[in-house]
């Protein structure tokens, strides 16, 4: 059976910032697999490969912090993205914006949709990513804000409500 390639970008994604510290580092990663898991007890998972700074971080932290990028904010996720937070402190350009937890050690980010501070409740591996269960203890929402949304690649910005769920 041929694999199948591809399938994670036909996905419509909110755009997240991981963040986490342990001992002195500190660093910050864009995360497109950010997904809810349970409302009670408050879970969400996010997918993290091992060969990422963040996940060795996370790891020896046992915490982590995630940011709901607003859609004026592509420029966060770029930055947040692209760079080794082995070889730069993402945090010394500016770009990226701490804001002091609540509950946790390891900050949130500024100006965000959505923040949430997260106790790392389990690690699976699976395939080639490890799912880190986090179990959420602190939680800020602004809703005046627009989540960005990524699809095929893509940053969106919403711009109609076309309905309710329920």
């Amino acid at each position: 059976m041929a694999e199948v390639t591809g399938m994670t970008s036909e996905f419509c994604e909110s755009v997240a910032v991981v963040t986490v510290k342990a001992g002195d580092g500190v660093n910050a990663m864009t995360a497109a697999w950010t997904v809810p898991v349970s409302q009670r007890p408050a879970l969400i998972v996010v997918h993290i490969a091992p060969q990422r700074y963040s996940h060795n971080l996370i790891m020896e932290a046992k915490e982590f912090g995630l940011s709901i990028l607003a859609d004026d904010q592509m420029e966060v996720s770029q930055h947040a993205g692209t760079l080794s937070g082995r070889d730069v402190d993402k945090f010394e350009s500016g770009v990226l914006k701490q804001k002091a937890p609540k509950v946790t050690s390891t900050p949130v980010l500024e100006g965000c949709a959505a923040t949430m501070e997260c106790k790392l409740e389990k690690a699976i591996a699976m395939g080639d990513h490890t799912i880190f269960v986090g179990r959420v203890v602190a939680l800020e929402k602004d809703s005046s804000k627009r989540p960005l949304v990524l699809h095929r690649g893509t940053y969106y910005r919403l711009t109609e409500s076309v309905g309710k769920y329920y």
